[in-house]
């Protein structure tokens, strides 16, 4: 079998800690042969990380010109995916994108034009559609053991997102806002699940708990703290404090570009939001409502399916679901059991699927069109957030438009 040899785009977290690694692991199928990002130092510490040595770019186009590469991994913040995507694209590169595909329905389908262009590889990664629980949801809805489903709650605690407000999340300019961000996850399940287009959205959200009066303890006369953790004067008091991680994020790096990966969440500058909720409409009038949350004590996901012959309760921390069929007593339980890796065995099986579809062996789980109609929903959140109002996707993305064919 011949080495797949891959680049990544984008020295942070995911680039590094997750599909550096992950891509390490299989060394009989690829090869990472470059890494680029405009800060040398994050990628000189990422590097250290992985014990690995590879060709290092400053810039991205000058890695995506080699012709000995076959395909692109695309970890930059949510605002860059959609240039270096069309920008791997024009170079005649397969592309791997996390999610979200971009911040933006026009960015998305700039991405999607750039493919049918180029006709290459334009792999989303949904990672959540790989999770065994999800993945089990997805065969009960579809073997029709719920009936027709009419609605669906997702439902999300977790506790490290309130980091987001530490870091680039915590910009809509940067990120979309997080029910781009973050909520992609569950708003591509959810539409997954449901098997139709959203055509309208609401969605109410707010910082309630990560800004100053939400400080964990009490200040006396004349104490100070922030603007980060590393420098903070009662950094050993908090109980959020959290470490930039000096081999990627530290001195050398933020002389660079002045990212501080540690910022002090409650003190922090911020235009997006800590809880908040996500109201859809579908177009044969079924609904769905995702709820997310970053200041919790627990981390779970949580999906309740609704169908006209049974409901299910899929846990994702249980690693349990739940069936009640209508007009039943039963319930149903199914054990799950959860891979080893990130997301509960999802991120190296979505790893394995990737590389499985450049060598044309197996077919995506996910395609860029379902990225965009996630982008679609999370940005009518976003404005229906901002704007108080029901957002139609109709205002963001025509339906009829060629390019989500297929």
């Amino acid at each position: 079998m011949k080495k797949l040899r891959i680049g990544i785009v984008g020295a942070g977290g995911r680039g590094i800690h997750c599909f550096g690694a992950m891509l390490l692991k299989r060394p009989e199928e690829c090869e990472l042969v470059a890494l680029a990002d405009p800060n040398r130092p994050r990628m000189e510490g990422g590097l250290e990380y992985l014990k690995y040595k590879c060709d290092l770019y400053e810039d991205p186009k000058a890695m995506l010109a080699r012709k000995d590469i076959d395909a692109a991994v695309i970890t930059t913040p949510d605002y860059l995916h959609a240039p270096m995507a069309v920008a791997a694209l024009k170079a005649g590169k397969h592309i791997f994108v996390d999610k979200p595909l971009a911040t933006t329905t026009d960015g998305c389908l700039q991405i999607l034009d750039a493919a049918r262009k180029a006709r290459r590889l334009v792999y989303m990664g949904f990672n959540m559609r790989f999770d065994p629980v999800v993945q089990k949801t997805k065969t009960l809805v579809d073997s029709g053991a719920l009936g027709k489903v009419f609605s669906i709650l997702a439902h999300e605690c977790y506790d490290g997102g309130k980091t987001y407000m530490a870091r680039w999340n915590r910009f809509k300019k940067f990120g979309g806002g997080l029910f781009v961000h973050k909520g992609s996850h569950d708003l591509d399940v959810v539409n997954w699940l449901m098997g139709a287009k959203p055509v309208r959205v609401s969605a109410f959200a707010n910082v309630s708990v990560l800004k100053p009066e939400g400080l964990p303890f009490a200040l006396k006369k004349g104490e100070t703290y922030g603007p980060s953790c590393t420098e903070c004067a009662q950094r050993e008091r908090c109980p959020d404090r959290w470490s930039r991680g000096d081999q990627m994020y530290g001195e050398r790096a933020i002389k660079v570009d002045g990212y501080v990966r540690d910022t002090c969440i409650y003190q922090s500058e911020k235009d997006t939001h800590d809880q908040g909720m996500v109201i859809v409409e579908f177009e044969d009038g079924q609904t769905a409502c995702h709820s997310e949350y970053f200041v919790t004590s627990i981390t779970n996901r949580i999906y309740t399916v609704l169908g006209d012959r049974g409901t299910c309760v899929s846990d994702l921390h249980a690693n349990k679901i739940t069936v009640n069929p209508r007009w039943s007593q039963d319930v149903i339980e199914h054990r799950v059991g959860r891979g080893a890796g990130g997301h509960g065995g999802a991120d190296p099986t979505m790893v394995k699927n990737f590389l499985a579809c450049l060598r044309c062996d197996e077919e995506p789980l996910s395609s860029p069109v379902d990225g965009v109609w996630a982008v679609a929903v999370g940005q009518a959140a976003e404005i229906s957030r901002a704007e108080k109002r029901v957002v139609e996707i109709k205002e963001l993305l025509n339906p009829k438009n060629k390019l989500l064919a297929g």
